[in-house]
């Protein structure tokens, strides 16, 4: 395989995002929401699926889900959410009632929110029955009905084609796409799709967190690189706003380049380092860590994430281009 490289946007602040994080405990703990909520949904010009990644806004993945007959309803694909969640407008359009209630992870804190059972949801070719979600505010999805999260797309293969505005969920198979490079992942305790990189010259785990608006690191790798990379350290205090009440100080800059599985390199990649939850959450306290969020992905022709398979696959060619009428 050939080395690719792609270049990120590079903001130098980042002012507030929404990001879902794995549970320790899946059968009692859900994610929040990663949509971001400053970015509004799509006019009928633009891409309305795989929506890439601009100058003046974060893409995102969306992909059409059935909640028994009713549908389709467009749900934002999340590798970051440990168990898919509802806007509260969807429950009431869907005659949901409430009736249980789960402790709900973001980046800052955490809060309990309501949760209501479905008797079956569909997303692509792959049907589950008896499924509990949590029930989380209309601007945490920014516009979206749902949050599809590793309790469905564990099963499944993502395709997310940015150029065609094309987006699958479907069983794992063993045909490999030739326009993609091939990056070798594990899952973690919950789900999380860890790849090994580096920032740097810093040994890195990396979660592919299609649901991350930004990326983020903790505190490990921004000390590990205040060693290691003492030529290159620089940056400035920012706060954090995630999907609960709380608000964490951060500290943003551009990383040194970014490899992933020794194949695919992210130039130009703007980080905020913090102590932040979400990596209490994931127990990622200790070894350098690193999300690659939609800053990242979105500027991609596209990717592919087979979850049976562990790998993700980066599509080769030119980035995605810009939605339609910006």
């Amino acid at each position: 395989m050939r080395a690719i490289r792609w270049q990120s946007l590079a903001p130098t602040l980042i002012a507030a995002w929404l990001l879902a994080a794995g549970a320790a405990e899946p059968d009692t703990t859900v994610p929040a929401g990663a949509a971001p909520a400053n970015v509004t949904a799509p006019d009928l010009d633009a891409p309305q699926f795989a929506i890439p990644t601009t100058t003046d806004r974060v893409g995102r993945v969306v992909t059409a889900v059935y909640i028994g007959e009713q549908g389709p309803l467009r749900f934002i694909l999340d590798t970051g959410a440990n168990r898919s969640a509802l806007a509260e407008r969807t429950v009431q359009s869907l005659g949901l009632v409430p009736g249980g209630q789960a402790m709900v992870h973001g980046i800052t804190g955490s809060a309990v929110m309501p949760t209501v059972e479905i008797a079956q949801l569909r997303a692509g070719e792959l049907t589950f029955p008896g499924q509990r979600l949590a029930v989380l505010p209309d601007t945490i999805f920014a516009g979206a009905d749902g949050i599809l999260g590793i309790d469905v797309v564990q099963h499944a293969r993502i395709d997310v084609d940015f150029a065609n505005d094309q987006v699958s969920v479907r069983r794992s198979g063993a045909r490999a796409l030739g326009d993609r490079v091939v990056v070798p992942a594990r899952l973690s305790r919950g789900g999380l799709l860890l790849i090994h990189g580096k920032v740097g010259r810093v040994r890195v785990k990396a979660i592919i967190d299609t649901g991350a608006e930004r990326s983020l690191g903790n505190e490990a790798l921004r000390k590990a690189l205040a060693v290691r990379e003492k030529d290159w350290f620089g940056g400035e205090a920012t706060k954090v706003v995630g999907a609960t009440a709380q608000v964490a100080e951060g500290y943003a800059f551009v990383a040194p380049t970014v490899a992933l599985g020794g194949d695919a390199n992210v130039d130009n990649l703007a980080v905020t380092f913090g102590d932040f939850h979400v990596f209490r959450i994931w127990s990622l306290l200790d070894e350098p860590a690193l999300v690659i969020g939609m800053d990242a992905l979105g500027t991609l022709p596209g990717f592919s994430v087979d979850y049976p398979r562990r790998r993700f696959l980066l599509k080769l060619g030119r980035p995605a281009p810009p939605p339609a009428g910006s």
